[in-house]
């Protein structure tokens, strides 16, 4: 009887192990669908796969003494479902800053004329110029300062805020997720306001010489003269803007460390 105990209580211990990792698995799935860089779909599925799974192994022996596994299979699905949801609130709170930067590209774009050019970006889709371009430059900034780092750290220190298998608050998800978005537009106009004024000026420009030479075609001479000028504005604003917004990342993660904190 001894043998068939400990095999008992060993097969016990090894299914409470295989349901903490499959719960931190749906997590952090979640949290890399939404991470910038991790998340694009120009990454391989593999290597999001991978990552996940070796961030898996490293946290569930953190996890394991404070881990209650689920009473029965419905308690077992709506774990996952509430770790795939915490996971989403985590990468998505990081994820609005590229929301952020994309925005800020297309309005620049629209203000110059730009809107009608697309090109794919890491989504794939058609993007604007601008948008696509500095949408790239933002994403390798972040990766190459260690986002996906300290990402992986408010992974861990979010579990002492949303525990395993907690449902996070609808009341307070909600409010949390209109700040966000309204943050992202705000952010967004702060961004793309030199190229806004430089259309504002295109246009009152445009205007005046309409109403002084109304037989002259002025578009003809004023869209390249805008994109042109626009050309130039990117090129002299755009490391001052990357580096507005990789500050604004930095407030973002620096104020999830503290909220879980």
């Amino acid at each position: 009887m001894e043998p068939l105990s400990s095999l008992t209580l060993l097969s016990g211990v090894a299914t409470e192990n295989i349901m903490l990792a499959a719960a931190i698995f749906t997590r952090m799935s979640a949290l890399a669908f939404f991470l910038p860089g991790l998340g694009e779909r120009a990454v391989s599925v593999r290597v999001r796969l991978t990552t996940a799974m070796a961030i898996t192994l490293v946290i569930s022996p953190i996890l394991m003494d404070e881990f209650i596994p689920p009473a029965s299979p419905s308690h077992t699905v709506a774990m996952l479902a509430a770790e795939a949801i915490s996971g989403a609130l985590i990468g998505f709170s990081i994820r609005i800053a590229v929301f952020a930067i994309q925005t800020a590209g297309a309005i620049a774009s629209q203000s110059l004329s730009l809107a009608q050019l697309f090109g794919s970006n890491f989504s794939f889709q058609p993007e604007s110029p601008i948008a696509n371009l500095l949408m790239f430059a933002a994403i390798v900034i972040a990766v190459s300062s260690g986002l996906h780092f300290q990402a992986v750290g408010i992974f861990v220190i979010f579990y002492e805020i949303i525990p395993v298998g907690v449902f996070p608050g609808g009341s307070e998800t909600g409010e949390w997720a209109a700040n966000r978005a309204a943050f992202a537009f705000s952010a967004a106009m702060s961004l793309a306001l030199p190229f806004i004024l430089l259309g504002f000026m295109y246009n009152l420009a445009i205007g005046a010489a309409n109403r002084a030479m109304p037989q002259l075609m002025v578009a003809f001479v004023g869209i390249p003269a805008v994109t042109l000028a626009g050309m130039a504005l990117l090129a002299m604003t755009a490391p001052m803007l990357l580096g507005i917004w990789l500050d604004l990342v930095g407030d973002i993660v620096g104020g999830l460390m503290g909220y879980a904190q």
